[in-house]
C-alpha cells in the first residue's frame, strides 16, 4: 500500500480538500498527518549505501523516495510543560535532536512538494534573483533613517512600507497563542518630517500604480494564475488582503506572459522553491512587476475563483510514482 505523508494545521482547509481528492484518485492508499505542533517523543535517522536514508519519526517511518507535503506546522521535541531538569534537557535538545530536526526540515525526500525550511525563504533574496533574471521589481529601500527614507519618498512621491519578512507572526507568551499580522502602508512625504531621526530598520518600497494585481499559483513549472481588480475599491488599493467582505474584488483567470514564467520557473529553481504562490502588479502601461513569491502561500480561493481544481493538482502529484 503506497503512503503519503502530510505535515499541515488540523483547521486547514486546502488540506482537507486535497486529502479528499486523494482518496477520490486512489482507493489503495495510506495518509499519515503530522498536525499542530507535532511532538517527537521517538526519533531516528539512518544513513546507508543501500538505504540511502530512512527516518522513523513516533511511528511513522519515511524515506528519501517517500512523497510528502509539508503545508503547515513545525516539529516540537522538547516539552516546555515538563518541568523536570527543563534546563538539562533543554540544553540536549538544542545540542543534540536541533540538529536532527534541521536536517528533516530541509527536505530529505525526492518526492516532496515544500518543506518547512520555505518558509524562511528571504524576501530580499527573492528580489536580488529577480533583478539577476531581468524581472522588474519597484524601488526598494531598507532603513532606519528617518532622512534616508524622507529622500526615498521625495523621489517617488509615494512609497509602500510592509514587513521584510512574513507578514503573519505567531508566537507563544505566558501560555498563550499569540497571531497577528501588519498590513501595506502607502506612505507620502507629508507623513514625514525632513530631519534626522532613527527607527527599527524597516522596508520600504516604490508604489506602483496598478492596473490589476495577480496572484499566480505555482507548481514544478506549471503556473495557474488569476488577475485581482483590486483597484476599483479603495479599501484593497493599496493591498488586495485588505479584504473587503461587502464588496469582494472581481479575480478572473489570467495567463501569464510565457517570457514571464520562464523567468519565473528559473527564480523557483535558484531559491530551491517547487511550489508557491507569486504577487505580481500590472501597471496602466501594461508592465509587469514582481513582488514577492510565498513558499507556502494560500491556494484555495485561486482555485475556487477561477475552478482550476489546484487541490486535485497537488493531490496527483502526491499519488504519482518516482520523482
Amino acid at each position: 500500500m503506497k503512503e503519503i505523508f502530510i505535515q499541515s494545521e488540523r483547521n486547514d482547509l486546502s488540506t482537507d480538500d486535497v486529502i479528499a481528492w486523494i482518496y477520490y484518485l486512489k482507493k489503495d492508499i495510506k495518509i499519515n498527518t503530522f498536525l499542530d505542533d507535532y511532538h517527537i517523543d521517538n526519533l531516528s535517522v539512518e544513513m546507508s549505501n543501500t538505504k540511502k536514508i530512512e527516518a522513523r519519526i513516533n511511528d511513522k517511518k519515511l524515506n528519501h523516495n517517500s512523497n510528502v507535503w509539508y503545508r503547515r506546522g513545525e516539529f516540537i521535541s522538547f516539552d516546555k510543560n515538563d518541568v523536570r531538569n527543563k534546563e538539562v534537557h533543554k540544553k540536549i535538545n538544542t545540542e543534540t535532536i536541533t540538529p536532527v530536526l534541521e536536517f528533516l526540515n530541509s527536505g530529505f525526500s525526492i518526492n516532496l512538494i515544500n518543506k518547512f525550511d520555505d518558509n524562511y525563504a528571504s524576501k530580499l533574496k527573492m528580489l536580488n534573483v529577480a533583478l539577476s533574471l531581468g524581472i522588474k521589481i519597484p524601488d526598494v529601500l531598507i532603513t532606519g533613517n528617518n532622512l534616508e527614507l524622507y529622500q526615498f519618498t521625495t523621489k517617488h512621491k509615494k512609497v509602500i512600507t510592509k514587513p521584510i519578512k512574513n507578514p503573519y507572526i505567531n508566537f507563544k507568551f505566558n501560555s498563550h497563542s499569540i497571531k497577528f499580522s501588519t498590513r501595506s502602508k502607502l506612505l507620502t512625504k507629508d507623513d514625514l518630517e525632513e530631519k534626522e531621526s532613527f527607527f527599527s530598520p524597516s522596508f520600504f518600497q516604490k508604489y506602483i500604480e496598478k492596473k490589476y494585481e495577480i496572484r499566480s499559483f505555482y507548481s514544478d513549472g506549471l503556473f495557474k494564475s488569476m488577475a485581482i481588480f483590486s483597484q476599483q475599491n479603495e479599501k484593497t488599493k493599496i493591498d488586495f488582503r485588505n479584504y473587503d467582505r461587502i464588496r469582494p474584488n472581481r479575480c478572473v483567470p489570467y495567463l501569464l506572459p510565457k517570457t514571464l514564467e520562464r523567468k519565473l520557473h528559473k527564480l523557483m529553481i535558484q531559491m530551491g522553491l517547487n511550489c508557491g504562490s507569486f504577487d505580481i502588479i500590472v501597471t496602466p502601461q501594461n508592465q509587469y512587476y514582481f513582488l514577492e513569491v510565498n513558499p507556502i502561500g494560500q491556494f484555495q480561493w485561486v482555485s475556487l475563483n477561477c475552478n482550476y481544481y489546484i487541490e486535485k493538482l497537488i493531490a496527483k502529484r502526491l499519488t504519482k510514482n518516482g520523482n
